[in-house]
C-alpha cells in the first residue's frame, strides 16, 4: 500500500480588520514575505478572494449589487481621466483607526492560503448583523490598500477588480458558487493580459521611432 503524501497547506498573509464599532476599524496585513512587490501581489490576490466571498454570503439580497456598486464607484475615484488617486472610499460616518483597538467589537481574520497548485482564503467572520459587516470589511480592506500600496500595485488592482466587475456582467453572478474561484482568477487574467498588451504596443512604439 502506498501512503500518499498528505495535503499541504501553507499560510501566506493574513489581514485583521477590527471593528471597535460598527463604524471604526483598524486593518493590518502581515506575512513573511519580504519581497515588497510579492507581499503587495498576495494581499491583492487576498483582497480579491475576500470580496468575491463576501458577496457570495451576502446571497441575493440587496447587500450584494449594493456593494458592487460602492466598490465600481470607488473605483472610478481612483482611476480618473488625470491620473491615480487615493480617494477615502468610506462612509462620511466611517473611520480606518491607526492602531489595533483594545476592545474589538467584532474580529474578521482574513488568511491567504497555498493548498497545493491553488491559493484559497479562509475567512472568519463573526456571525451578527452580517449586512453590514461583511460589506464594511471589503470597504475597510479596500481603504487600506488604497492608501498602503505603491502606485502599480494600486494600478494592478484596479485593473484585477475590473476583471472581477467583468466577469459577473458576463459570465458569472455573485452568489454562483463557482464564482469564488474563477471571479478572482478572471480578474487577474484580464490584469495580466492588459499589462502584457501595454508592454507589447511600448515596445513596437519604439521599433518604429
Amino acid at each position: 500500500m502506498v501512503n500518499m503524501p498528505e495535503e499541504t497547506k501553507k499560510e501566506i498573509g493574513v489581514a485583521r480588520v477590527a471593528f471597535a464599532s460598527r463604524f471604526q476599524a483598524f486593518v493590518d496585513y502581515q506575512t513573511p514575505e519580504t519581497d515588497a512587490l510579492s507581499r503587495e501581489r498576495d494581499s491583492i490576490q487576498l483582497f480579491a478572494l475576500t470580496m468575491v466571498k463576501a458577496l457570495f454570503l451576502l446571497g441575493e439580497n440587496k447587500h450584494a449589487p449594493m456593494l458592487v456598486q460602492y466598490l465600481q464607484a470607488a473605483m472610478g475615484d481612483t482611476v480618473t481621466p488625470k491620473g491615480l488617486n487615493r480617494p477615502t472610499i468610506m462612509g462620511k460616518d466611517q473611520i480606518l483607526l491607526a492602531a489595533l483597538p483594545e476592545n474589538s467589537e467584532r474580529l474578521m481574520v482574513l488568511r491567504l492560503i497555498q493548498e497545493e497548485e491553488s491559493r484559497l482564503a479562509e475567512l472568519t467572520l463573526p456571525l451578527g448583523d452580517e449586512g453590514h459587516f461583511y460589506p464594511a470589511t471589503v470597504i475597510f480592506f479596500f481603504q487600506y490598500l488604497i492608501r498602503t500600496l505603491s502606485d502599480p500595485s494600486l494600478f494592478f488592482l484596479m485593473l484585477v477588480l475590473g476583471g472581477v466587475m467583468e466577469y459577473y456582467e458576463k459570465i458569472g453572478k455573485t452568489n454562483d458558487l463557482r464564482a469564488l474561484t474563477d471571479g478572482p482568477v478572471y480578474g487577474f487574467s484580464t490584469a495580466i493580459r492588459y499589462i502584457e498588451d501595454e508592454r507589447r504596443r511600448s515596445q513596437l512604439g519604439k521599433t518604429e521611432n
